[in-house]
């Protein structure tokens, strides 16, 4: 698996000064107008989306194919695109906090909505990595940019009911994140008992 999680690394690598940019414009803009800690949010999805880039490059590469003459299973390939989602959502995360925490010093803002925003990044990132990773691999070629279009504000849309639904309560984020790790995980677990017996 190291080697399958490398290559996207290295194909992942030529897109992010692109993503540098559009998360430094991006960021500023959210730093005035709602928080900078709203950077975290943007900064997780952003990098997360690298990974159905790289599964969409597989497909129409024919790389998919290539790869299964070898030893690697499809399990295998599977499971290194969930891992390589979490890993890029976490570097995400953890540029986001930084980046946010330089802008919330040059504004002189406070720390009051770290916490909030850094539950929204990690089920924000859960719920949408749930939907994105099995509809990239089951729309073929298209499926990581209509995957996108989906995830993304399915995910914003079933935070902000769940939240509705929950009430502003203590344990209300930390309730919301875990309801998403279970989405994540079920998506991986239903990806590993039926996408990798599907043509890849």
């Amino acid at each position: 698996m190291k080697g399958l999680l490398l290559k996207d690394f290295y194909m992942a690598r030529s897109l992010l000064v692109f993503l540098g940019v559009v998360f430094l414009v991006l960021g500023v803009s959210f730093s005035y107008l709602v928080s900078p800690w709203a950077m975290t949010v943007i900064a997780t999805v952003m990098m997360g989306v690298n990974v159905t880039s790289s599964i969409q490059a597989d497909q129409t590469s024919g790389w998919l194919k290539t790869v299964l003459t070898t030893p690697v299973s499809r399990k295998t390939l599977l499971n290194s695109k969930y891992v390589l989602y979490l890993l890029f959502s976490l570097a995400g995360l953890l540029l986001g906090l930084l980046v946010g925490a330089i802008a919330a010093l040059a504004l002189d803002a406070g720390r009051e909505m770290l916490v909030l925003f850094l539950w929204i990044s990690v089920s924000m990132a859960l719920f949408s990595g749930g939907m994105l990773l099995p509809l990239s691999f089951c729309l073929e070629e298209g499926g990581s940019m209509v995957g996108n279009i989906l995830a993304y504000p399915l995910s914003a849309g079933l935070y902000v009911g769940l939240v509705l639904l929950l009430g502003d309560r203590p344990w209300t984020c930390p309730v919301i994140a875990l309801l998403a790790a279970a989405v994540f995980a079920l998506s991986w677990l239903v990806s590993q008992k039926i996408l990798a017996r599907k043509e890849l």
